[in-house]
């Protein structure tokens, strides 16, 4: 299991102050060496599973022209690709083996609703995706072998790019750094900064993201939430009415009542609180039918419906809980909590659940980055001798979210 990947003199507070998205670093290795949680091989096994998203992508010699194809993959495949000059992508591997979603745990800087997921990628001498952007932070924590990372100007939507093979890259890139890096070395990029990163030889990469929805997205969203909340009844009314200087006129008190409506629809912060941490907490991936390439916990299998142990109720559930039963999230479930004036708000998998807030201890353990192991036991403890804790506990089990056993 890795402690660390991030160096013991590594200052959170100046890298926020000074680069988080403001511009590159690259931090280089500490004392500990970097060992993959992952193997290559175990990484082509999961391109092979129908619900997990994978891409592999060649490149010819002259690094010119890149050939993109989705999974799931097959054995076969894999045998027939060349020895070099191409990559395999999976995504939110962090789902599906603990020892990469441990990854996340350094980056507890960022708030842990904000990360996206951790993609793996390894790559054959010369492979690579050619240069392009992101609209979200990375962190590309390298493992095996060395990768040539070059960055660039900052781009955004009118950046000509050539998507001739469907990845979307930069074109007549220009690069303005380069780094060589090992294992261990992380390289920090935030949204918009051009990037190109050619594999020396054979290298793995844990790309851990971060969400970053575009103001379209929280306009359109909470456009919807509203819409479902109006009614028929609720429509535009004549306000202040008066003879007009023109009948085709809209004059600028209508313009101002307009405004002021609109205004009031939104103006609710606790609305837009909660629609954001349901937000933020959707799945990409839907967690609930995971298949037997999971992790496990200690022998306790990730599928919900393995995971039965006699749980149906609240008595059979502290009675669980009472004989020493584990409670443990479900990789893939999302997790954050917000504090109002009254209660706090728990927010798993696009769903809120309203609490008191004597259960913040809770929340807080549920919602900590890359958190594999077992909640802990003095936690669980004061969870059963709390009934609304309990209940809670019991609603997320039977939703999918949490494990217990």
């Amino acid at each position: 299991m890795i402690e660390s990947v991030l160096p013991a003199d590594f200052d959170r507070q100046r890298f926020l102050r000074d680069y988080w998205q403001k511009k590159p670093l690259l931090i280089r290795a500490g004392e500990l060496p970097f060992v993959d949680p992952i193997t290559p091989e175990e990484l082509a096994g999961l391109a092979c599973e129908q619900d997990i998203e994978s891409r592999l992508i060649q490149v010819n010699a002259a690094q010119d022209t890149w050939q993109l194809r989705s999974g799931p993959f097959t054995e076969a495949e894999f045998e027939s690709l060349p020895q070099t000059h191409y990559s395999l992508l999976v995504q939110a591997v962090d789902h599906w083996v603990d020892e990469v979603s441990a990854l996340v745990a350094d980056f507890d800087f960022i708030p842990s609703w904000r990360i996206d997921d951790v993609m793996v990628s390894y790559a054959t001498d010369s492979g690579n995706v050619g240069p392009h952007f992101d609209y979200y932070d990375v962190f590309l924590i390298q493992g095996m072998g060395q990768k040539r990372w070059q960055t660039g100007a900052m781009c955004n939507s009118m950046t000509p790019r050539r998507d001739e093979s469907g990845l979307r890259l930069v074109k007549d890139f220009q690069p303005e750094q380069e780094w060589i890096v090992g294992p261990g070395d992380i390289l920090y990029l935030p949204p918009g900064v051009s990037h190109y990163g050619v594999a020396i030889g054979n290298s793995m990469t844990y790309s851990v993201g971060f969400r970053a929805p575009s103001e379209a997205d929280i306009v359109s969203g909470l456009a919807d939430q509203l819409l479902d909340e109006l009614t028929e009844d609720q429509r535009y009314v004549d306000v202040n009415a008066q003879l007009p200087l023109h009948p085709g006129e809209i004059s600028a008190d209508v313009v101002r009542h307009l405004h002021e409506r609109v205004l009031s629809m939104i103006a609710n912060p606790e609305q837009i609180r909660r629609w954001f941490g349901k937000t933020m907490t959707t799945p990409k991936y839907q967690h609930d039918e995971h298949s037997a390439c999971c992790g496990s916990h200690d022998g306790h299998d990730y599928g919900h419906e393995q995971d039965d142990g006699g749980i149906s109720d609240i008595i059979s559930l502290r009675d669980a809980l009472g004989d020493g039963a584990e409670v443990f999230k479900v990789p893939g479930s999302r997790y954050a909590y917000a504090l109002a004036d009254t209660q706090a708000e728990l927010y798993v998998d696009g769903e809120c659940y309203r609490c008191n807030w004597r259960l913040l201890t809770l929340l807080q353990a549920l919602s900590t980055p890359g958190h594999t192991e077992a909640l802990d036991p003095d936690v669980v403890s004061a969870c059963n001798a709390d009934e609304e804790a309990a209940e809670l506990l019991l609603t997320l089990y039977n939703r999918g979210s949490l494990i217990i056993g």
